[in-house]
């Protein structure tokens, strides 16, 4: 193993933007040798990028699905054969978050009055909505 100095370390931090702990660990590993040690930080930091590209994309995927979840779920308010508001969930929920106190008393007028208020979708969202809803009124 080469003699390792602080001269070689101070270059690779500054060339490679690392710590001085990489900086020496990465020197020790390509026993001193400067071009190595930067090829061998480049090479982590280009697997750190793609690990963190991969992981925002996989979460970039998983909102996408989320909100078209949403989509396909419909919020519907009704009373016999009357139906009063059939809108897409995630619209409803966007219209709830800017008009909270309105909707809330809306909400309260429509359970008040018997309008009864379903969540339809052929996917796991309004399933876990209704069996909610089921538990909370039984």
């Amino acid at each position: 193993m080469g003699t390792i100095t602080i001269e070689q370390i101070d270059l690779i931090m500054e060339r490679a933007n690392v710590t001085y702990g990489e900086a020496k660990a990465a020197l020790e590993q390509t026993s001193g040798d400067v071009v190595e040690a930067l090829l061998l930080l480049e090479k982590d930091q280009k697997l750190k990028a793609k690990t963190i590209s991969n992981q925002s994309q996989a979460k970039s995927e998983k909102i996408t699905s989320f909100i078209e979840k949403l989509n396909a779920t419909s919020f519907i308010m009704r009373k016999k054969t009357h139906t009063f508001v059939d809108i897409p969930l995630s619209v409803a929920i966007i219209l709830v978050i800017c008009t909270f106190h309105i909707s809330i008393v809306g909400l309260l007028l429509s359970l008040l009055f018997g309008i009864k208020i379903e969540f339809k979708g052929e996917n796991e969202v309004a399933e876990k909505i209704n069996s909610t809803i089921d538990s909370i009124n039984k």
